[in-house]
């Protein structure tokens, strides 16, 4: 139990260090920009009198040092600032943008998963075959396609021809479940189906490995069928590999989700920081890149833990070479 409780400590630390690290290259990055934040807001009319009590307002004649830690303290107090633009707290309109893109990133995760792991495995199971080439000329083809893309031929065909699907704008999770759904599962397809195909090729890769392993015909050897084979063997050592690609593809699908936003016309976090880095709206950029910098760096080292205790020979075998 004790050592348990000190890998959280230690994990939650390390993660810790790095988003202090992550935010003050964010912030010196926001620094550097072009324009100025009281401009701005005032326009380019103002007076300098007024620009000047404006910059003792906001902080910005401190120092950027001071700055910084100031910023820094606000955010451990759960003070995230307040929007130039919209004058309400920063995490307020997050809180409201996450309610769409949050459920769409989710729903785009579940998508590539339900879709490139059962391809990718079929396509190793019948490697060779007519159907694994046509499988992975699909996978190549999908995977060349940009999201934004697909999503207007998606758009095309199931909204404007066929009229299944609203071609945009989010109906609202007041409406009910479905018309919300509806209202996502377009921008959702094309999110999931370019990392779709990158994960069907290296679930393909995995499996083919482990099914060259000499466990693999002892099993058969002992007169397990198939599928057991497949479901008890080969399926548990495929994953770890399969994780670490999909730990690599959800910052893809983050990132994503600002373009396709905006192409399915949602106003998501995406659209949000789209509109703020246009307006230099500062503390809304910095929140949503901090966001999502975060998610990936806790992301990334829960992948990991999951990876060693699916393979904790791997595990072993790293912390031996020092890695």
């Amino acid at each position: 139990m004790l050592s348990s409780v000190k890998g959280f400590l230690r994990f939650a630390g390390g993660r810790l260090v790095l988003l202090v690290l992550a935010s003050a290259l964010i912030f010196s990055c926001m620094a550097l920009l072009p324009g100025d934040p009281a401009e701005v807001i005032l326009g380019v009319d103002a007076q300098p009198e007024t620009l000047a009590a404006l910059h003792h307002k906001m902080g910005l004649d401190q120092p950027f040092a001071v700055q910084y830690v100031q910023w820094l303290g606000r955010l451990f107090q759960g003070n995230f600032g307040e929007s130039y633009s919209y004058n309400v707290p920063v995490w307020q309109l997050l809180s409201e943008r996450l309610q769409l893109s949050a459920p769409l990133a989710g729903l785009a995760l579940v998508l590539a998963v339900a879709l490139g792991v059962p391809l990718g495995g079929l396509a190793a199971i019948k490697r060779g075959s007519s159907a694994d080439i046509v499988l992975m000329g699909g996978i190549q083809l999908t995977k060349a396609v940009p999201d934004f893309w697909l999503g207007m031929v998606l758009t095309g065909f199931f909204a404007l021809t066929l009229h299944w699907l609203p071609a945009g704008g989010f109906a609202g999770w007041e409406s009910g479940p479905w018309p919300a759904f509806k209202s996502l599962l377009l921008p959702a397809v094309a999110l999931a189906l370019p990392q779709a195909a990158v994960l069907a090729r290296y679930t393909r890769s995995a499996v083919i490995a482990v099914l060259e392993e000499p466990f693999v015909l002892t099993a058969r050897a002992h007169g397990l069928s198939e599928p057991a084979v497949l479901l008890r063997h080969v399926l548990p050592r495929s994953l770890p590999p399969v994780l670490a690609v999909l730990s690599l593809q959800i910052p893809l699908l983050l990132s994503g989700t600002i373009i396709v936003e905006n192409v399915f016309n949602l106003k998501g976090t995406g659209a949000l920081l789209l509109d703020a880095v246009n307006q230099r709206d500062v503390p809304v950029v910095q929140i949503c890149v901090l966001l999502i910098v975060a998610l990936v760096i806790f992301e990334k080292g829960l992948s990991e833990r999951v990876e060693n205790r699916l393979n904790p020979r791997a595990h072993s075998d790293k912390e031996e070479q020092g890695v």
